[in-house]
């Protein structure tokens, strides 16, 4: 299907016509989405194939609603509650995996803004999601020693017109930038790093913007999750976005959302290619306990085994997604990060979703491993793709390692230690006896 296409597959309008300003069921959405993601998958394989990036698609996602899904209806969306959302991204996952983890910054920042506004900045980005504009994110760095330039904030010399700062650096892992209208991004004032970052959305299209992709993981390699530079780009004023507010700390937890939904829409993939493989396999061994693989009950359990494994793992995505909206409806009204219901919201949600994170990741890569117990030898044939799966769940399973979130859960349950806020990376200084070291790893 091409992008000329676009206009028979299902549009916003419709959905909102169909769901006649209540709020959409279950059905409804699977109705609507449905087709757009068969038409997603139908070229998947081809773009893993070819490395192409999935524009056309996003397109569609566009086209159809998908983006503002979760915008609630006085802001011009469709008003899903969250739990449906997150299985949208599960089914949108099994149709091409790169494509959730690539909106996870989308729709991690819109539930903040839409949770609670600040100001003229969250009027203006829901405003623009409602448009269907499609916002990414250029959130971390690379230290000096990998030869990239810390992303610094410099103040405009002049109170005239709308611009306020200009910033010049490079990121790293911008998932989904180069697919965006817009990207929130970090930087520091020179000399003053230790007050902490500056957060503010600039236009991606503008010519200092450059989004590379560079991404050379073995797995999800079409998120573009590579490098985004900015040269003297323009931060306009009302384009600055407070981060160190209740729903900025609840709105981590969306980010781990959308990557167990992911990894669970991986797992569903995965089901589907090898049930389809073994069905038509007529190779198997003289031991055997049938004639054909789809006939052997060694066979049937393996495949049963992995179905679990993904039916469980949707089950947990969506249970997880309902504490996190409950955290939310929790901290509304409150804004002090020290306040008992905020810290209460944020150790359920963070709990629940480091929780689901650890489990998920653990059935998904079980599944995605077991599915060549039931292929044999030529299961792992490279342009049947079926490795790929375990790739791609294995590249997710390593964002915010899990050992910290563990760890992390676990000083919870015997001490009672409240969660981190954020889940940050950091660079450290090499120690001075150590710094060819740290130049030659990077």
């Amino acid at each position: 299907m091409t992008t000329s296409s676009i206009t028979e597959l299902p549009t916003f309008q419709q959905l909102l016509e169909t769901t006649e300003n209540t709020s959409p069921t279950d059905q409804q959405l699977f109705e609507h989405f449905a087709p757009v993601f068969e038409a997603i998958a139908a070229g998947a394989k081809q773009r893993e194939q070819d490395h192409e990036l999935a524009f056309d698609a996003f397109e569609k996602l566009r086209a159809s609603g998908f983006t503002r899904v979760r915008l609630a209806r006085e802001h011009g969306g469709i008003g899903a509650a969250l739990p449906q959302l997150a299985e949208l991204l599960v089914d949108l996952g099994q149709a091409d995996s790169n494509l959730p983890q690539a909106l996870h910054g989308h729709f991690m920042f819109t539930e903040q803004h839409q949770n609670e506004s600040q100001g003229a900045v969250s009027a203006w980005w829901l405003s623009e999601v409602a448009n269907g504009k499609i916002f990414g994110n250029a959130l971390v760095e690379l230290p000096p020693s990998a030869g990239k330039r810390p992303v610094c904030w410099t103040d405009a010399t002049s109170s005239a017109g709308s611009v306020i700062a200009h910033v010049t650096g490079d990121k790293f892992y911008s998932t989904g930038a180069i697919f965006a209208d817009y990207l929130l991004i970090s930087a520091s004032r020179e000399g003053q790093e230790d007050e902490g970052p500056l957060f503010a959305i600039i236009d991606a299209q503008h010519p200092g913007v450059k989004r590379i992709d560079d991404w050379n993981g073995f797995g999800q390699r079409l998120t573009a999750s590579g490098t985004t530079t900015f040269d003297e780009v323009p931060v306009l004023e009302n384009r600055v976005q407070e981060f160190d507010v209740p729903t900025g700390v609840l709105s981590y937890t969306i980010l781990w959302i959308a990557l167990i939904a992911t990894q669970t829409g991986i797992g569903q993939a995965a089901l589907k290619d090898i049930s389809e493989y073994v069905a038509a396999r007529r190779r198997t061994y003289n031991h055997a306990t049938a004639e054909t693989p789809a006939e052997d009950p060694l066979v049937h359990e393996v495949i049963g085994k992995v179905s679990a494994n993904v039916s469980a793992a949707r089950h947990i995505v969506r249970g997880a997604a309902a504490v996190a909206e409950q955290s939310y409806i929790q901290v509304q009204g409150h804004t002090d990060l020290e306040d008992p219901v905020f810290l209460d919201a944020h150790t359920k949600a963070n709990i629940a979703l480091s929780e689901a994170g650890v489990v998920v990741s653990d059935l998904i890569l079980n599944a995605t491993n077991q599915i060549f117990e039931a292929g044999g030898a030529s299961a792992t044939i490279a342009s049947k793709q079926l490795h790929q799966h375990w790739l791609n769940a294995r590249t997710i399973a390593s964002h915010t390692p899990l050992i910290y979130r563990t760890q992390a859960v676990g000083n919870y349950r015997i001490n009672g230690v409240i969660p981190p806020h954020h889940s940050t990376a950091r660079n450290s200084q090499a120690q001075s006896n150590d710094s060819e070291v740290a130049k030659s790893n990077g």
